[in-house]
Parts: structure tokens; C-alpha cells; sequence
């Protein structure tokens, strides 16, 4: 039975969208071109005239089209619809992928194609509807805040470790697309690394991919932080006799921690779906990507442009809103948009999608340019409080990432 057809036509007859188009029903939920094509006709017409179409203005302009009286209720059939969508999807993308193999014995692809067909599910609307009634779960909602009133400095998200800014954010919360700016070589993939071993210090699993750096440099990376020696000597070979005894200390910890602490390829999730893929076999508390802007954009096929960044801005919004997890990513400033060496968010690069979509914008700059040894990170833009910025510790030589203290003065 075409439910599909069904489903438009219950549509017609009623002379109404409003439900349709609460549920997301789109052009691809329609696999006959002649649906396609009245579906198309018929929600243009709603948008300009606020109404669903005649029958008679339906005949005139689609003749050969048969309209027919549907008994069924619209929950069942879109329920049918988005339960044959997406058994064909799924049995599409595992037969190429299994031809895929079989033919030219590319795994790889095989992934991507999995990857993409799966994807698909969320980007065409076949997903189950989240809409909350506010009347309703009213003790629930009061239990809730019972726990955030308890909760350790009053913070709703995850802390990052630098105190000054979880206050003001309420740390990291389910949900956002939190972005972190900065020019090149000023230190962003160090904070986005820093705030991932804060969290995951707090009992969290964060998944951390850079597109900017291999695995291997970001491990050395982390464990210089985490046993707080000095990076340059770490890979050199050339540590301290108290260095040496303090990482292997901390390479021994490691191993009796229970929450994991991911590195992930970015050759495996260099797209949108590659990343849903990750964080569905991971199930991390925290994502964070390194260098989005080295991502490749599926819906057009560009990488670096300002189309192909704004599809990725806002997929990876909708990621985090799915998964209810913070995502965290760092891009790249332009030196000539900064206003005397200082990040704004007038100088994020690449796209303004950047800003839009984010919840949290983070700037991070150097303090003196003669200076190495200390930077400034600012909340450039949130929708929780106001500007504000902090200055930090910066040491490679010690390990050291964090807020300046009093004690440091």
C-alpha cells in the first residue's frame, strides 16, 4: 500500500498542513515523482495563501492526478511513511555498501555509505518529534531545579576549569554548539584540549577530533598536561629525572581511570555523518573538533567555503540538540578583521554562521605579542551572560593551562 499517496491525499482532503509540516514531511518523503510534484505544488500554495488548494485547483493544474477519500488518521499514516522510509534507507545503504566491498573491496567507502544513508534518517525528517507541552511535567521541572540548586557552584553544564568562566556560562550544557576562536598559532587546539582533560577529570567522556593535528601530537600534548612537565622535553626525550618519574606515575593512574578519553581519526569523520557516526558508537559526554574548518561539507560538496561552513555550523548544532551534548569547536581568526591584535567576533573567518549559531563564543589572544607565557580568553558572545575575560597561565615548559590566580601575583 502506498502510504505516501495516502498520506497527501488525507492531506488534501482535509484542506490542511499545519500537521504535516509539524511532523517535518519534505519532498524526499515522497519516492513517486507525481506526489512529489503535487506535494510541491501544494505546499507553495500554502505558503503563499495560507491555505491548502482546491480540488478543482489541484485538477487544473495536475489533470492526470487521482484524488482519493482516505479514512485513516494522519498519526498512522505518517507513522507507516517514516517506518517505510526508513526500512528503505537502511537496506539501500547496507546493499551499496556490501557492493561497495564486494566489487572493489573498498571498506572504507563501505562506512561512509553507511554513514551517509543513516544520516539521512535525521536530515529528512524520518526521527521522532520532540515537542513539549509546558503545562505538562510541572514536578518534574521543580525536581529538576532542585538538582541544579545542589549541584557543585551552582553550575547547570560542565565545568572547563576556568572557574571565572563557569560561573558566568553555567559551564558547558547539553545542547549548545560552543565555538573557540582564536589566530593561528595563539593556542586554541591547547584550551579545547585543556577544557576536554578538565572535564574528563570531572568524571565525563569527552571525544576529542582535530583536523589540525595527528593523534599522536595531541597524546603528546595531553600528557604533558596531565603530568604537568614540559611538552618540548617530553618529545625530545629529555626529560627531568623528576619529570620522568612523575609521567610515568601518571601513565601507571591512567590505566585504573574509568571514564574513557577519546582521540578519534579524523580520516573516519571528516563529514557531518562520519561525526554522527562517532558520536553514536562513543556515546560521549562532550565533543569537541579541532579545525571545523577542514571539514567537507556533503550537502555541497565544498570544503573551506562560506556555504560549506554554514552547513556545517548548523548540522553540528543540530547534532548537539539531538544528542543533548555539548559540542565544542575552534576555528581561525583573521589578522586583518582584529582591531590591534584583539579577537573579536567581527574577526571569526570563513562564515558568520560561526556566530549565529554558536551559544558560547570563546576569543583567545595573546596578552603582550613579547610575551609567551600568558594569554587572555574572552566570552566574546553568550547566551547567559555578558562580555567578559580572564587571564591565564600559558606554560609549556610546566604543563600548565589555567586561570591566574592571586597566589600567581
Amino acid at each position: 500500500m502506498n502510504y505516501e499517496n495516502l498520506l497527501l491525499n488525507r492531506a488534501i482532503n482535509d484542506r490542511s498542513l499545519s500537521f504535516l509540516l509539524e511532523r517535518g514531511v519534505t519532498e524526499p518523503w515522497f519516492s513517486n515523482n507525481e506526489d512529489r510534484r503535487v506535494w510541491s505544488f501544494v505546499r507553495t500554495h500554502y505558503t503563499n495563501y495560507n491555505e491548502v488548494p482546491s480540488l478543482e485547483v489541484i485538477k487544473e493544474n495536475f489533470p492526470t492526478y487521482v484524488i482519493v477519500e482516505v479514512n485513516d488518521s494522519l498519526d498512522f499514516l505518517i507513522d507507516e511513511v517514516v517506518k517505510a522510509q526508513r526500512k528503505s534507507i537502511v537496506n539501500n545503504s547496507i546493499r551499496k555498501a556490501i557492493e561497495e566491498i564486494e566489487k572493489f573491496g573498498n571498506h572504507e567507502n563501505a562506512v561512509s555509505i553507511l554513514q551517509r544513508g543513516f544520516s539521512t534518517l535525521d536530515d529528512n525528517g524520518f526521527h521522532s518529534v520532540s515537542d513539549i507541552d509546558i503545562t505538562q511535567n510541572t514536578d518534574q521541572r521543580w525536581e529538576e531545579y532542585l538538582e541544579r540548586k545542589n549541584l557543585p557552584g551552582g553550575l547547570r553544564g560542565m565545568a572547563t576549569g576556568f572557574n571565572t568562566i563557569d560561573q558566568a556560562t553555567s559551564g558547558l550544557q547539553p545542547g549548545q554548539l560552543i565555538v573557540i576562536v582564536a589566530l593561528p598559532k595563539t593556542g586554541k587546539s591547547t584550551l579545547a584540549l585543556q577544557m576536554a582533560h578538565n572535564i574528563h577529570s570531572g568524571g565525563k567522556v569527552p571525544v576529542f577530533q582535530s583536523f589540525e593535528m595527528s593523534n599522536q601530537e595531541q597524546l603528546t600534548r595531553y600528557d604533558a598536561m596531565r603530568s604537568r612537565i614540559s611538552h618540548s622535553r617530553l618529545t625530545t626525550g629529555t626529560l627531568t629525572a623528576e619529570e620522568e618519574s612523575r609521567y610515568q606515575a601518571k601513565l601507571r593512574g591512567m590505566t585504573m581511570l574509568q571514564h574513557k578519553f577519546w582521540l578519534t581519526d579524523s580520516a573516519g569523520a571528516s563529514v557531518i555523518s562520519g561525526i554522527s557516526n562517532k558520536i553514536q558508537q562513543l556515546q560521549p559526554d562532550v565533543l569537541f573538533i579541532d579545525g571545523v574548518y577542514l571539514m567537507m561539507d556533503e550537502q555541497s560538496g565544498e570544503a573551506n567555503t562560506a556555504l560549506a561552513i554554514t552547513n556545517i555550523t548548523r548540522s553540528l548544532k543540530r547534532l548537539a540538540q539531538k544528542h543533548q551534548i555539548p559540542i565544542v569547536i575552534t576555528t581561525q581568526a583573521l589578522g586583518w578583521k582584529t582591531r590591534k591584535g584583539s579577537v573579536t567576533t567581527d574577526s571569526i573567518g570563513y562564515s558568520s554562521s560561526f556566530f549565529q549559531d554558536a551559544d558560547v563564543v570563546f576569543g583567545l589572544q595573546r596578552e603582550d605579542e613579547n610575551v609567551d607565557d600568558t594569554r587572555l580568553l574572552k566570552v566574546m558572545a553568550s547566551r547567559n551572560c555578558g562580555p567578559l575575560e580572564v587571564s591565564l597561565v600559558w606554560g609549556w615548559n610546566t604543563g600548565e593551562f589555567r586561570e591566574i590566580s592571586s597566589d600567581d601575583m
